[in-house]
């Protein structure tokens, strides 16, 4: 991972001709281009358009700077190929070591001094920030799967990129009962929002789970709770501890002899920091509900957008990791940043979301075969899954392509 300090200016000019590579934007409509947005310079300036991110580098979920590296290599790669009518892109990142008060702060800072027309933040304090950035009409792109971010009524500026995390419930919990009609069903999980989300899906599908436990983010030896859910007589488990601590609990599992049937949360089922630490062989079977490409996969060897990721990466990435899934999620998100650009005339504000909201059957480089970006339920566009199984080397199909926006909403 590169090394960024508090504040990083990286200015590209971004290319945003229609037929960009790998990003084939189908969208219905182009926004008003004579339209003034709140922050930035109106369609046809010579002015940069600032995108501005507040994101994690420091603390214990610094592993997030890996998006900023991931957005950052896309938007310095479509340098190369000319711009926004001529327009740079001015692409800036502040530190909020996940603090809500200092991600407010950034926020701030982007727009006041920075005259950010797009702002990036990360997780669930982005629900924090929102009211100040729709206040100032300033288009807000949230990497967070809380439903917060869906309310499109509320918080009429913002978007979320991550599914909303009761989906990835929902999906589980539907393959779970077509599987394992009479499984007895656990969930291991962090607490906080995540993990509610995550059981109010698997309601929402019809399935109770017969035992949840949550544990604070950084606890790994969760060896009493696994103890505690083998005594509870669970065979099949859905882990989402995230971080060293779900490759750890894969191989405390193998270690004790406990083996339920297991789903691995997508964000936290790549080779590269999971399955890997793990031991491939103590994943072996295991299922994910996923909607990415992990650019460690070998599956991807061959593909298009992940070989092109890997490139822009080894030329732009300042040396960040070309197998990071949250790199590659950064790149799908800036890819999807630069469709909505495309459609606003490089204006935020109104004609951002509007522009957003209009995505219909775009290519993203970091989605799986089979999916593509369409604006769906609380205006996300990432709303497909896919449940794949480990075979030892890498995911392979289990499933058809499920859309969120299809399951029944409880």
């Amino acid at each position: 991972m590169s090394d960024i300090p508090g504040l990083v200016r990286r200015r590209v000019v971004v290319a945003l001709a229609a037929g960009s590579l790998l990003l084939t934007a189908a969208c219905s409509g182009r926004a008003d281009d004579s339209s003034e947005s709140a922050s930035g310079s109106s369609a046809g300036s010579d002015e940069p358009i600032v995108v501005g991110m507040s994101f994690p580098l420091s603390g214990p979920l610094s592993g997030a700077a890996a998006v900023a590296d991931g957005a950052a290599a896309y938007f310095e790669r479509v340098n190369a190929e000319g711009g926004v009518d001529g327009r740079e892109i001015d692409y800036q990142v502040l530190d909020d070591g996940y603090d809500p008060a200092r991600q407010a702060e950034n926020a701030r800072q982007l727009v006041d001094q920075e005259d950010a027309g797009v702002v990036l933040t990360f997780g669930g304090i982005s629900s924090a920030t929102a009211p100040y950035l729709n206040g100032e009409k300033v288009a807000h792109v949230a990497f967070g799967t809380q439903a917060a971010l869906s309310d499109t009524d509320t918080t009429p500026y913002t978007r979320g990129w991550f599914p909303d995390g009761s989906w990835e419930g929902q999906v589980v919990a539907e393959h779970i009962q077509e599987e394992s009609p009479d499984a007895v069903v656990g969930v291991l999980g962090i607490a906080n929002d995540l993990t509610t989300s995550q059981v109010d899906g698997m309601a929402a599908a019809g399935l109770t789970p017969d035992k949840v436990l949550t544990v604070p983010p950084g606890v790994v030896d969760l060896t009493s709770q696994l103890n505690e859910l083998r005594g509870a007589g669970v065979d099949t488990l859905f882990l989402a501890v995230v971080g060293p601590a779900q490759p750890a609990t894969l191989r405390t599992m193998a270690d004790i002899g406990y083996q339920p049937t297991t789903y691995l949360y997508s964000a936290a089922s790549d080779l590269a920091t999971s399955v890997g630490p793990a031991g491939p062989e103590n994943a072996t079977n295991a299922f994910t509900a996923q909607y990415f490409k992990d650019p460690a996969d070998p599956r991807w060897a061959d593909d298009e957008g992940v070989q092109a990721f890997k490139e822009d990466i080894a030329e732009y990435g300042d040396e960040a990791n070309a197998d990071s899934y949250l790199a590659i999620e950064g790149y799908g998100a800036a890819a999807a940043i630069v469709a909505a650009l495309e459609e606003s005339g490089g204006e935020g504000g109104d004609a951002f979301a509007e522009a957003w909201d209009s995505i219909d059957g775009v290519d993203n480089p970091a989605i799986l075969p089979d999916m593509q970006l369409s604006a769906g339920p609380g205006s996300r566009l990432v709303h497909q899954y896919r449940i794949l199984q480990f075979d030892g080397t890498s995911w392979q199909d289990a499933g058809d392509v499920v859309d969120a926006a299809d399951l029944a909403q409880g």
